[in-house]
């Protein structure tokens, strides 16, 4: 596996131990520590995801092939690219030369498609049309793992907005809630498909392992759409207090996403918030469909959105993360 020092991957990797897995993660040199992988029985192997000698030998003798690593917040365009298309390609060509491999799951993200136009939740047969630097990369590491379907068993899951203990991207929706306000960014209207973690790394065991997805993508998602007001009166009613809209027009929110972005070239990190963020922030509706994998794999999500929203809140809050701090950073 790769990725399971991360959000995701590390709770994929608690869920095949659980099933009785042994489990074999790829984590890079320079990582100073485990991460959530602290603790656990696995087999930790170092090497760079460009490094297609080291692959080779990590990918021997494997079962199942989980690609979670990716780049989702970068300071250049080639820097998407790189993580996320020529790593998949590097280790597909790994992957390629064993004989063993009974499958490859590549987890995408919506945003290789793009959001939806109406409102309509999106089905794996919807054009793909991604409007961020990040989607495109996605889409073009889909194409590339595709074009090993041949020489590779291999599934994909685009998965939409992830939430969950250990998560980070949405984490500002809780801590703004937290502190009395709900930023308004593009439409009052807004929709959006989400999956606890939990779910994803369940949805994500259950594709791989099947023999009815071979070759095929899907859509891992909760049955329905949110509301942004739903979501954040769910959150209101948590944290006890009333949310006050926020209303940030576009202009606003582009300045703000140049000026972080501007000032994070000269860090050692890439900005949470930058212009492409931006243009993915003021969608109206990013919004997909579960069914195609529910009807071929039986997959269906567990985590309610409330029960889910509260066990996230009360995670974050153990751990400190709910404290106010700058809206566009967080902390360990």
């Amino acid at each position: 596996m790769t990725g399971g020092t991360g959000f995701v991957g590390s709770h994929t990797v608690e869920h095949l131990l659980q099933l009785g897995f042994r489990v074999r993660c790829v984590v890079r040199p320079e990582r100073r520590n485990l991460g959530w992988l602290e603790g656990l029985p696995t087999e930790n192997v170092y090497a760079h995801l460009h490094d297609a000698i080291s692959l080779q030998e990590i990918v021997g003798g494997i079962d199942f092939l989980f690609h979670i690593a990716g780049v989702t917040k970068a300071k250049r365009s080639k820097e998407f690219f790189e993580g996320n298309v020529h790593a998949t390609r590097t280790l597909l060509e790994a992957a390629a030369k064993q004989r063993t491999l009974k499958k490859f799951c590549l987890v995408s993200s919506l945003a290789a498609v793009g959001p939806s136009n109406d409102g309509t939740p999106l089905d794996e047969s919807a054009p793909c049309r991604p409007i961020t630097e990040y989607g495109r990369s996605k889409l073009q590491a889909e194409e590339t793992a595709l074009s090993f379907a041949n020489q590779v068993p291999m599934t994909i899951i685009r998965p939409p907005a992830v939430y969950g203990p250990r998560d980070r991207d949405i984490l500002e929706l809780f801590r703004t809630a937290k502190w009395g306000f709900r930023p308004v960014l593009g439409p009052k209207d807004k929709t959006l498909s989400l999956i606890h973690v939990t779910d994803l790394a369940r949805a994500l065991v259950s594709a791989t392992i099947s023999d009815k997805t071979g070759g095929k993508i899907y859509f891992a998602a909760d049955d329905r759409p949110y509301t942004y007001s739903e979501l954040y009166d769910e959150l209101s009613s948590i944290v006890g207090h009333s949310v006050v809209a926020l209303p940030i027009p576009d202009s606003i929110l582009y300045g703000l996403a140049a000026g972080v972005e501007l000032v994070s070239r000269a860090g050692p990190r890439p900005a949470v918030l930058s212009i492409d963020k931006a243009r993915d922030l003021i969608q109206r509706h990013w919004v997909c469909s579960g069914a195609r994998l529910r009807k071929e794999v039986g997959f269906s999500t567990n985590i309610e959105i409330k029960a889910g929203l509260r066990s996230t809140y009360d995670w974050y809050e153990t751990r400190g993360w709910l404290k106010l701090k700058s809206m566009f950073g967080y902390h360990d």
